[in-house]
This record gives C-alpha cells, structure tokens and sequence, in this order.
C-alpha cells in the first residue's frame, strides 16, 4: 500500500482530491492533451455537489477547512470552493478568515472598514460588516469574524457567532487554523457542520494526518473527509516524444 493510500486509510473518512495539481514536466506541454486548472475544478466542483448539496446524510451548511500541515495557507482552495459554491447553489455564501496566520484571503479581497461587532449582533449585520465580492459572495475579515473577543474565545461565543452566520448566510466556509496545532478548528468543527482536512501531497506526514483525527474526534467534530493538495501526475517521458 502506497503511503498516500495507507494516510488516507488512517483517516477513515470519505476522500475527496482536488486543487491545484502540478505536473513533473513543463505544464504547457501537456495541455495538448490534459488541463491541470481544469481537472482542479472539476474536482472543486464535486466537492461542492458531495458535501453542501441535497441526497448527502447530513447536507452541510457551515464547513470548516483545516490544514494539516502548520504554516500551509489554504487559502487559495477555500476560495475557490466558496466561488464553485455560489456558481452552483441559488443561496448567499460567506467566506470566513479565522485563521490568524493566513494572509491569502485577505491580500486578496482586502479588510472591510466597518466597526467591529458586538457579542449578540443584530440579523444582517455580519453581512454589513463583511465585504462583498460578487452578487451572491461575500468575505468576512478575522477582524470581523472575532469582533471584539480576540483575546478570549471560549466556546459559548464561538456558538453564538457561528450561529449568527447560519441565519445571515445560507452557506459558510471557514478557513480555521491547522488542525493538528490549534484547537480552534476542532472547536469551530463541532460547532459547525463538520470539517475537510486540506493534506499536501508528498509533505503530510501520515502520523500528522492521525493526530489531527484524533484532535477533531476528541472534540466531537464531524470528520466529513480529505482533501489532497498539489498532487503531481507525472507524464512519461515517451508520451512528450509524441507531442
């Protein structure tokens, strides 16, 4: 058993790859016969339809998006689940920083400028709150998403601000910090409807990938699968003699 395999038999969850795969050999070549963005999408896509659409167990509403591996932004693939979200559901979704150490999102769609909101916030002042990136699309800041309890955390008010977002958005995506280092994503996947653990191909380790299992079960959250990152496809070097 390979050691992908064995990682993702360790996880004991439902497996879904997707995002920005790379290619061994130069990646315009091989668009002659195959499209790396494209293939990520499509991926994307069948996420989306797996976990947020109707006929799954539990449809999921709020999900959370962890990486393994410390120092890994994921960014980027919450981003494009949020835009795969909004082009295939008719409801309003809300992208959540609630990752200290994440810069991605932010350098992308800016900070909002509105004040920071209180602990028991009004229905629709998130959304105020928050920046909007397309008709159906919007960003929530940490600022934002934290309002004026930074400092203190504790459990009662991450339900009541989770909640808050489940009222004045129909979808959430929250990228939370890794999970193997932080309990917040294990506090934020209980109180949401789950969590996608984000493994990097070829760096996430398999004994990594357990540990933040175990945080996530320790903490009654829902284990709702894997997503493989920067998974290579090698192409053998006969195949390119024929391009």
């Amino acid at each position: 058993m390979s050691t992908r395999a064995e990682l993702f038999h360790g996880l004991k969850g439902g497996i879904f790859e997707t995002a920005v795969p790379r290619l061994r050999l130069a990646e315009s070549r091989s668009r002659v016969l195959w499209d790396p963005d494209q293939f990520a999408a499509q991926q994307i896509r069948g996420l989306v339809r797996r976990i947020f659409f109707p006929g799954w167990p539990r449809p999921a509403r709020q999900v959370v998006f962890s990486a393994v591996d410390r120092g890994r932004d994921i960014g980027g693939i919450c981003m494009q689940i949020a835009h795969a979200l909004e082009t295939q559901t008719p409801g309003t979704v809300c992208l959540v920083e609630a990752n200290h150490e994440a810069l991605e999102l932010t350098n992308t769609y800016g900070r909002t400028t509105g004040d920071p909101i209180s602990v028991e916030p009004k229905t629709g002042c998130l959304r105020k709150s928050s920046r909007q990136v397309s008709e159906r699309l919007w960003f929530m800041p940490i600022e934002t998403f934290l309002g004026e309890n930074e400092s203190e955390l504790s459990a009662s008010w991450l339900r009541g601000r989770i909640g808050q977002l489940r009222l004045d958005f129909d979808y959430t995506v929250l990228h939370a910090p890794p999970a193997g280092q932080s309990s917040e994503a294990a506090l934020l996947g209980h109180l949401s409807d789950g969590v996608i653990l984000v493994l990097e191909a070829g760096s996430t380790r398999r004994i990594a990938a357990q540990q933040s299992r175990a945080m996530l079960q320790t903490a009654n959250a829902r284990l709702l699968g894997a997503v493989l990152s920067g998974r290579t496809f090698p192409i053998p070097e006969g195949l390119y003699r024929r391009l």
